[in-house]
């Protein structure tokens, strides 16, 4: 009986020490968010960055180029020349026949006929006058003659100079019914010739010709941004050839379809390339300037304004971004060369409300 009770009281004593329940673990201390680090970069001289690169092309010079065309309807009667033939300035292009010029010289040739005959009348009107045998209504009415041919001589003139004629032509194109020659503009190669004969040509038609010569030529970019004060630019042709460049100007205004900017160089020695080849223009920032080169990724905005992270003050230090172009940067501030700044100045900063 003894021993029961002792069993039992033991049974009770385990069922208790089962039903306790356990301490809770202590909770693990609160580790507040941290600030995401990033490495530090050192400012570097901008020598040797190229920045920007930008399609280009060579452009020649205004008088490389020539067309020929009629400066009034007009009949081809014959070609000088053909394609890719080598012509100088001013050498024969195309024959051709201007009705509207045969009719300038005619009235030409016609009005200085009356001014001879009106001119004489005049003279013989004031010899009489002397006498007392002719009245000024008669002089005046032969000054009044004389003016108007003179006024149709003038206009047929103007007719004959926009042809590049002049009052020596008259008589050969009366003869020839407006016979004329057109002649290159400019020395160099025929690239282009449509002329059939006895086809009739409009001044605002094709032309008949057109003439490509040599020159020194120009270099044309399109830049995706305007390039940085001070900066240098070089022409990389299309095998790797190098050429300095001078830049002329850029335009006032980006192109409303690509928002690009065009610009214009001159070479420092002539480029020994046809004219419309392709190549690109290469530009780098001014070495004596005080532009420096960093990531990127290093300037964020603060408050509407380009900053970085200076690694000497722990603060964020106001910058001018020059230009970018791919993983770096050009800036002006007081950085200079081996200034260490954030390589992610996002990262970096504390945003507005964080935790530092």
């Amino acid at each position: 009986m003894k021993a029961r009770r002792i069993g039992f009281v033991m049974a009770a004593l385990s069922f208790t020490a089962c039903a306790r329940p356990e301490a809770a673990p202590e909770p693990a201390a609160d580790v507040g968010p941290k600030s995401a680090e990033t490495p530090w970069v050192a400012a570097r001289a901008p020598g040797g960055l190229s920045l920007l690169e930008a399609p280009a092309e060579l452009v020649p010079p205004a008088g490389a180029r020539g067309a020929v065309v009629p400066p009034f309807s007009a009949r081809i009667t014959k070609v000088h020349v053909e394609h890719g033939e080598r012509v100088q300035e001013g050498a024969p292009i195309a024959d051709v026949v201007m009705p509207e010029l045969a009719r300038a010289a005619g009235a030409f040739a016609a009005a200085g006929t009356r001014i001879g005959a009106h001119g004489r009348r005049k003279a013989q009107l004031e010899e009489l006058r002397k006498d007392g045998l002719a009245k000024l209504a008669e002089i005046a009415e032969v000054e009044g003659s004389l003016a108007d041919a003179s006024a149709a001589q003038q206009m047929a003139l103007a007719t004959l100079k926009i042809a590049g004629l002049g009052p020596k032509d008259v008589a050969s194109l009366v003869r020839s019914g407006g016979l004329v020659t057109l002649k290159s503009p400019v020395a160099g190669v025929v690239t282009e010739l449509d002329a059939a004969l006895g086809e009739s040509r409009e001044p605002t038609g094709a032309p008949i010709a057109r003439i490509e010569g040599a020159g020194a030529a120009r270099v044309e970019a399109r830049f995706s941004q305007r390039p940085p004060p001070g900066a240098r630019f070089v022409f990389v042709g299309p095998l790797g050839q190098t050429t300095a460049l001078t830049l002329l100007n850029e335009a006032p205004s980006t192109n409303g379809r690509d928002g690009t900017v065009l610009a214009w160089f001159k070479p420092a020695e002539a480029l020994d390339l046809p004219h419309g080849t392709l190549g690109k223009v290469r530009v780098s920032p001014d070495p004596g300037g005080t532009a420096v080169a960093i990531p990127a990724a290093a300037v964020t905005l603060k408050d509407g304004a380009a900053v970085v992270l200076s690694r000497k003050t722990g603060a964020p230090l106001p910058v001018k971004v020059l230009s970018s172009s791919g993983a770096d940067a050009l800036v002006e501030g007081e950085l200079r060369p081996g200034d260490e700044v954030a390589a992610d100045a996002s990262r970096a900063l504390p945003t507005p409300g964080g935790a530092d």
